[in-house]
C-alpha cells in the first residue's frame, strides 16, 4: 500500500507542500468476508450473555446427561462422528462455533426448543460436574484472554494473531488446557430451568431400554 505523507515546505505567497511517499506492507485480510460478519454478530451476542446474571447449579458431584440418537448400540459418544452427521436442529449451533461436539439434555424427557420431542435411542452419560464449564456466566473470565489463546493457536496451527478468534473457542481451549474441562453447560433457550451440555470429548455411554419421553419409574 502506498501512503502519502505531507509537510509544509515554505510559505511565501502560496502554500507549498512537500510530498513524500512511503510503502507500507499490510497483512493479508482474512479469506472470507462472511467470517468477519459472523464474528461481529457472535461478539455482540457474547457481550450480551456475559452481562446477564446467569445462575447455574448442577447439583452434586456427579450428574447424568442424556443424548438421543438415531444410531443403535453406541458405546462411545464421539464428537467427531456426531459432527459428520449433524441434524437440522443442531446446524445453527455449528454456524456459531464449528468445534465438533455432542449435545446432551440434563433432564429425562427434556424437549428440544425447536423441534420438541427427539425420537431415537436414548443414552446416559455420567460426568463429574467439575468437568463442565458454565460458559455464559464465564466465572474464570476466560473469554477476556484472547491474546493468550491466539498465542496458543499460532504455536499449534501457525495462524497469525490478526485473524479473529471465536469467543467459544477461546474459552474452550483455555478451559481444557488449564482446568481439564470437557464441555460447556448453559441454560436452554427461553427455559432457564432446563440446561444443555455440549461435550467436545468422547465419553462412554450406556443405552437406556425405554423411550426417552416415557415417565421415569
Amino acid at each position: 500500500m502506498l501512503v502519502c505523507d505531507s509537510k509544509l515546505a515554505k510559505l511565501v505567497n502560496d502554500l507549498n507542500l512537500e510530498l513524500s511517499w512511503t510503502w507500507v506492507q499490510l497483512p493479508p485480510p482474512p479469506p472470507f468476508l462472511e467470517l468477519l460478519n459472523s464474528m461481529k454478530h457472535l461478539l455482540e451476542n457474547w457481550r450480551h450473555y456475559i452481562t446477564e446474571d446467569v445462575d447455574i447449579d448442577v447439583g452434586g458431584e456427579e450428574m447424568v446427561l442424556y443424548h438421543v440418537s438415531s444410531t443403535p448400540n453406541i458405546k462411545i459418544l464421539d464428537p467427531a462422528i456426531a459432527a459428520a452427521n449433524v441434524k437440522n436442529y443442531t446446524k445453527q449451533e455449528y454456524r456459531t462455533w464449528d468445534r465438533p461436539r455432542v449435545f446432551y439434555f440434563t433432564k429425562w424427557g427434556q424437549k428440544d426448543t425447536g423441534v420438541g420431542k427427539i425420537h431415537g435411542h436414548p443414552y446416559e452419560v455420567t460426568l463429574d460436574k467439575g468437568e463442565l464449564y458454565p460458559v455464559l456466566e464465564d466465572p474464570l473470565k476466560l473469554s477476556y484472554r484472547v491474546a493468550d489463546y491466539k498465542k496458543i493457536r499460532e504455536e499449534e496451527t501457525g495462524m497469525p494473531a490478526y485473524y479473529p478468534a471465536n469467543p467459544y473457542e477461546v474459552v474452550a481451549t483455555l478451559g481444557e488446557k488449564e482446568h481439564g474441562f470437557k464441555g460447556f453447560i448453559y441454560p436452554q433457550a427461553e427455559d432457564p430451568d432446563n440446561k444443555i451440555v455440549a461435550l467436545w470429548t468422547p465419553v462412554p455411554a450406556t443405552k437406556v431400554s425405554k423411550d426417552f419421553y416415557e415417565k421415569e419409574d
